[in-house]
């Protein structure tokens, strides 16, 4: 796993996932890691399409362009922390106080820091609540999340042989 590129499938395949107890925190681990390959596969594809839109190519030789596309992604994601205070973001996820490390490509404390500094950026930024996304709308990020969500579960299901509730 040293190349730069996501590869969901060599992951599932080198950490023997079809094998591994997904009840431990280690095969739970290994699992939600799995699935963020996938979203982050999937998250790739649609910007890839995004990026063929007359929007983006208006910008996208700028040096501009990840600033103002990023800016959408993450007022969108600021807007529904907002808007659901009941979020596992605010109930569970921004009290870890300490975390495990399974990953050997990982240096020790790598997944614990990048929760605290995703705790740090939600919890410390500010975003302009007016803001009108262009690049990204939230019916594509609805559509996003659904179809992964949809997606994982079809994965889980036929590798796993068991039923997955994903709530999107």
């Amino acid at each position: 796993m040293n190349s730069r590129e996501i590869q969901s499938e060599l992951f599932f395949q080198q950490f023997e996932l079809n094998i591994l107890d997904i009840t431990t925190a280690k095969g739970s681990y290994y699992l939600g890691y799995y699935f963020h390959l996938i979203t982050d596969e999937e998250w790739i594809n649609l910007t890839k399409v995004k990026r063929n839109e007359q929007g983006h190519k208006a910008i996208i030789d700028t040096p501009e362009y990840n600033r103002l596309v990023k800016r959408d992604w993450y007022w969108l994601d600021f807007k529904y922390l907002k808007q659901h205070r009941d979020h596992i973001f605010w109930t569970d996820f921004q009290n870890i106080q300490d975390y495990s490390e399974f990953l050997p490509f990982y240096p020790a404390g790598q997944t614990f820091q990048q929760i605290q500094n995703i705790i740090h950026f939600y919890c410390n930024t500010q975003v302009p609540e007016d803001h009108e996304p262009i690049y990204m709308k939230e019916a594509e990020v609805d559509d996003f999340v659904q179809e992964t969500v949809d997606k994982i579960q079809a994965i889980f299901i036929q590798r796993m042989g068991q039923n997955l509730y994903l709530s999107s």
